[in-house]
């Protein structure tokens, strides 16, 4: 989510920052509610990863993306995979983002993005805009790794193309 948007994002508790979950709905809640998806946060919007763990941004010249790690030896392998995705391979459409500039966020829906520990914050600087959101669910093939060798790698691989 856009850095701006994140301090109305309250995790696993309410706006006074009291522990709710599991006795109230609360903002995990919805995150958990699906997969892949664009939720309503304030006047803004967020989108939620079915986990955020092994996700990296990756800069592109339109837009980013986040890969997820599925398997590779190395990152740098993972990331040779994850540019070698052909449009054709974004096969779901998941919806827009609008951005306001700046760093959008990826962090653990269960924290109040208020008071976000910003060394457990994966962060990319992107222009505003608003942001077509594609996903290529799992994308398998050899490539070249790091050593020089082939290797084969599965990722997967979320767009956010600039409109």
């Amino acid at each position: 989510m856009s850095e701006t948007v994140a301090p109305g994002w309250n995790g696993v508790c309410d706006a006074s920052g009291a522990f709710v979950y599991g006795t109230s709905e609360c903002d995990y809640d919805r995150a958990c509610d699906g997969s892949f998806m664009v939720i309503g946060v304030g006047a803004g919007k967020a989108l939620t990863l079915e986990t955020p763990d092994n996700s990296t941004f990756v800069p592109r010249q339109d837009g980013a993306s986040i890969v997820r790690w599925v398997g590779a030896d190395d990152a740098a392998t993972l990331i040779t995979a994850a540019r070698a995705v052909t449009d054709d391979k974004f096969t779901e459409t998941i919806g827009d983002l609008a951005h306001t500039g700046g760093k959008l966020l990826m962090f653990d829906s269960a924290a109040r993005g208020a008071a976000l520990d910003m060394s457990r914050v994966a962060s990319i600087d992107l222009p505003a805009g608003t942001y077509a959101l594609r996903m290529c669910i799992e994308w398998r093939g050899p490539v070249m790794g790091s050593d020089g060798n082939p290797h084969d790698v599965m990722v997967q691989v979320l767009d956010l193309r600039k409109k």
